[in-house]
C-alpha cells in the first residue's frame, strides 16, 4: 500500500523553505502519495508533478506568533483536509507541531530547523545598537521560549512527534524538556545535480567575469552573513591571516548583512583593518550563482554562533569545496562524515577570531580531499524520513 502524506508547509523560501521544497520532490520521486498545503503558492515544479495542491491563509504575524496564528487561520482547512484526504501521516515545520493540538487520529512529524539555544547564550554581545539590538533580543529570546514550550508540550501528546536536523538540535531539544522517545534527528541533504563539481580556475573565470570584481590567488566564502553567523568576527580574523599568511586571497561575503547597524559596523571594520582590497561584499545573490561560487572558492567559512544543519555547508562540500565551520548544530555531523572535523573551530568564548584565524591558515596550507559521494543527498535523506513514519505507523496502530 502506498504511504499517504499531508505536507503542510509554511513557506518555500529561505532554509526551511528549502527543505520543504526538496523533501516534497524527493518524496513524490520515491513514489509516496503527497498532498501539499501551504499559505504560499507551490513552486511550478511540484506542481507539474501532478501533486494535490491546496493553499492556506496566510499569517500575517511573525515568530514567535506565526505558529499561533497559523492555527487560528487554518486549522479547520486542515481538518477538512485530514478528514478529505485520510493521510497516513501529516508532515509540517518548527512549531506548526500546534495543529496536533486538534489533529488526534494521525501521526505528526515536524522538522526542527534548529532551536536558538546558542544564539540565547551569545546574542547580548553581537555589534548591533540601539532600537534594532532591542529587537533582535526580544525576538529571539520570545521565539526560544515559545517554541521550546510548545515542543516540551506537544511531545507529549499520544501521535506527536519531532525530527531534529542534527544531533545537536536533538540533544537541546531534550535537553529544553521534550520527550526523547518522540525526538529523531536526519541532516539536511543537498541536491547533488544542482550543487556538484566543476573546474576551479573556470569556475573563477566565470565569478570575475558576471560580478565584475578581480580575484586573488586563493578565494574565501561566506554565505548568508549576519551577527549570528559570526561575519564580524570572520572579518577579525581575516585581518589576522593576512598578516601571518600574505595577502594573497579575496573573501566573497554573498548575502545582504543583515540589520543596518551591524552592516555599519562590519563596513567600518573592512575600512579599520584596510581590508577594502581582499574583502568583496556581495549583496543579494541570487540561488543559480550559488554553485558557481562554491566552486570558485578554495575553502567555505561558516563561523556561526549558532545553527540548525546550514544548507551551506552540503551544498560547498558537493562541490568539492571545504568547509571551516564551528562545533554548533550539525556542522560537526557534516564534517565528521566526510572526514574533515580537523576544520572544526570551538567556541570558547564569544571572540574566537584567533582560532578562526589559525584554522584558515591550515586549510590555505593543506590539500583537502572531499568525498562527495558522503555528503548527504535529499534522495537518501527522503527514505530516512519514511523509515521513520513506517515505524511511527507500526508504534501508532500496535497501540491503538
Amino acid at each position: 500500500m502506498t504511504l499517504k502524506l499531508l505536507h503542510i508547509a509554511p513557506f518555500f523560501y529561505g532554509g526551511v523553505g528549502i527543505v520543504a521544497y526538496n523533501l516534497t520532490k524527493e518524496l513524490i520521486k520515491i513514489g509516496i502519495n503527497v498532498t501539499l498545503a501551504s499559505p504560499i503558492s507551490a513552486p511550478v515544479e511540484l506542481i507539474k508533478s501532478g501533486i494535490a495542491y491546496h493553499g492556506l491563509k496566510k499569517p500575517l504575524s511573525k515568530d514567535p506568533f506565526y505558529a499561533t496564528e497559523f492555527y487560528f487561520l487554518n486549522i479547520e482547512a486542515i481538518k477538512e483536509l485530514v478528514s478529505h484526504e485520510k493521510p497516513d501521516v501529516i508532515l509540517t515545520h518548527g512549531p506548526l507541531v500546534i495543529i496536533a493540538k486538534a489533529l488526534h487520529e494521525v501521526p505528526i512529524v515536524s522538522v526542527v530547523h534548529g532551536t536558538y539555544a546558542n544564539e540565547v547564550k551569545w546574542m547580548w554581545n553581537h555589534p548591533i545598537s540601539g532600537i534594532e539590538y532591542i529587537k533582535h533580543i526580544a525576538g529571539i529570546y520570545a521565539t526560544y521560549k515559545f517554541d521550546m514550550a510548545l515542543y516540551n508540550s506537544y511531545t507529549r501528546l499520544s501521535k506527536a512527534y519531532l525530527v531534529a536536523v542534527s544531533k545537536n538540535t536533538r540533544r537541546e531539544l531534550i535537553e529544553a524538556g521534550a520527550l526523547p522517545s518522540k525526538v529523531f534527528s536526519i541532516l539536511n541533504g543537498v541536491d547533488k545535480d544542482v550543487f556538484k563539481p566543476m573546474n576551479k580556475d573556470y569556475a573563477k573565470t566565470l565569478v570575475e567575469e558576471i560580478l565584475r570584481i578581480k580575484l586573488r590567488n586563493k578565494v574565501l566564502l561566506h554565505v548568508n552573513p549576519g551577527p549570528r553567523k559570526g561575519t564580524h568576527i570572520l572579518i577579525k580574523a581575516v585581518a589576522m591571516l593576512r598578516r601571518i599568511y600574505g595577502d594573497g586571497f579575496t573573501l566573497l561575503i554573498a548575502g545582504r548583512l543583515g540589520p543596518k547597524t551591524f552592516r555599519e559596523y562590519v563596513e567600518n571594520m573592512v575600512r579599520g583593518l584596510r581590508l577594502e582590497e581582499n574583502v568583496k561584499m556581495l549583496g543579494y545573490v541570487k540561488d543559480e550563482l550559488l554553485p558557481l561560487l562554491y566552486n570558485a572558492a578554495d575553502i567555505t567559512i561558516v563561523p556561526s554562533y549558532s545553527e540548525g544543519a546550514p544548507l551551506v555547508i552540503p551544498e560547498s562540500l558537493a562541490c568539492r569545496t571545504p568547509v571551516i565551520a564551528t562545533s554548533v548544530g550539525g556542522n560537526p555531523e557534516y564534517l565528521e562524515i566526510v572526514h574533515l572535523d580537523s576544520l572544526l573551530v570551538r567556541i570558547r568564548g564569544y571572540d574566537f577570531s584567533v582560532t578562526l584565524a589559525n584554522k584558515m591558515f591550515l586549510a590555505l596550507q593543506g590539500e583537502w580531499n572531499v568525498n562527495i559521494d558522503l555528503v548527504p543527498s535529499w534522495n537518501t535523506n527522503s527514505q530516512l524520513y519514511i523509515n521513520i513514519f513506517k515505524e511511527l505507523l507500526k508504534l501508532v496502530y500496535r497501540n491503538d
